[in-house]
């Protein structure tokens, strides 16, 4: 039973009445700092960091937007909605965004600024790519851009640009822009307006991840119901997921962390017995694979390259090895055709012998016929006189 309820307390995600205590004591301690200082408009974000059991293996500086019940900025759909608006909704930033497109989309998009003000009116400055790259080269004039604007957006198609150009302060603060589709013009205001009643999450080459959940102007409610979303959506965005998730706290940007999850030992060790039941019924299915003469390990291993070169390398050693057949059997051939061979010599040196003889006899006749002639020269000169 304690095997199946652990992967439930994970999907679940903390504790509401530990979120709720934890959270009252962090608005506490900030109005006690606050009333000491005796300081207007020193309110502080209120931050959930999320410890990781492992780096995430391919860190990304785009951000992942996460969707929250209450939005961080003033937008206007914050008063279309079902509920009324609250004396928080005064006390939210008013946000001022600077958008980064293409050169030949910037008249288009100025032109759908002023059609839809309510929606687009946090755009205060639309900025092309080239004017960014050359208005904005030293280091002080980006310095200048990014405390000009609390939000950044960009056309997703130039989004990988925009690393060099900005410089690595924007990603220090985070405050990368976030990515917009600019392909649909109608979907302009909606895409701006999901962006701002949404929160974003930074995947760094490290195991702590922190997201803003709101500000200590905010009601304690909303930003209880903000950190139990950030809470259930988070753990789906990791690497691994849930197994990664080691610790789940919460803070200010001037505080501690208070933590409201905790990966205890116990659950580790259930953990450890969910790996040690399943090591049995794989054991299980290789002996029954090996019974059955490994079929499955035969497809999986026909599917692999390495299987596919030996296969070739079979196939040119089995040509090679007939080869070698069928120059074997030829031998065997050739010798039964060597051995008929002497029958042929023995004709022709029969036949050598019988021409021999005949030279020999006209050697015999030839002195005869030397004789004769020499007669016939001795007798001519006789009828000559």
């Amino acid at each position: 039973m304690g095997a199946k309820t652990q992967p439930q307390t994970l999907q679940m995600g903390v504790d509401s009445q530990l979120t709720d205590r934890a959270l009252r004591a962090l608005l506490k301690h900030h109005e006690s700092s606050s009333s000491e200082k005796e300081l207007l408009g020193n309110d502080l974000d209120v931050q959930v960091q999320f410890s990781l059991a492992r780096i995430p293996g391919s860190p990304s500086p785009k951000p992942i937007r996460i969707e929250i019940p209450h939005p961080l900025f003033k937008v206007a759909s914050s008063s279309d909605n079902g509920d009324a608006m609250d004396e928080d909704d005064d006390n939210l930033q008013d946000v001022e965004a600077c958008l980064i497109v293409k050169e030949e989309s910037k008249p288009w998009v100025q032109e759908m600024i002023a059609k839809f003000p309510e929606q687009l009116g946090c755009i205060k400055k639309v900025l092309g790519l080239q004017s960014l790259r050359k208005k904005h080269k030293s280091f002080t004039q980006r310095r200048e851009l990014l405390d000009r604007f609390d939000v950044f957006f960009a056309d997703d198609r130039i989004l990988p640009m925009l690393t060099k150009a900005l410089g690595g302060k924007f990603f220090d603060k985070k405050k990368q822009p976030i990515p917009v589709k600019l392909t649909r013009k109608e979907a302009l205001p909606f895409a701006i307006q999901k962006c701002l009643t949404s929160t974003f999450m930074y995947l760094s080459a490290g195991t702590c991840v922190t997201i803003k959940a709101g500000n200590t102007a905010m009601s304690q409610k909303k930003l209880l119901s903000n950190i139990q979303s950030i809470c259930s959506i988070v753990p789906t965005k990791v690497p691994r997921k849930y197994a990664n998730i080691r610790s789940i706290s919460i803070k200010t940007t001037a505080s501690v962390a208070l933590p409201v999850y905790n990966k205890t030992p116990e659950e580790l060790e259930e953990i450890m017995e969910l790996a040690k039941e399943k090591k049995p019924i794989v054991d299980k299915e290789e002996e029954t694979e090996d019974d059955k003469g490994s079929k499955k390990r035969k497809v999986a291993a026909a599917t692999s390259p390495l299987a596919k070169a030996l296969k070739k390398q079979k196939a040119v050693e089995a040509k090679e090895s007939d080869k070698l057949e069928d120059e074997v059997a030829e031998k065997p051939k050739k010798s039964a055709k060597k051995a008929k061979t002497p029958k042929s010599t023995k004709k022709k040196s029969t036949e050598s012998i019988s021409s021999s003889d005949v030279v020999e006899e006209a050697a015999v006749e030839t002195p005869k016929v030397e004789e004769a002639a020499a007669k016939t020269a001795a007798k001519t000169p006789k009828s000559s006189k």
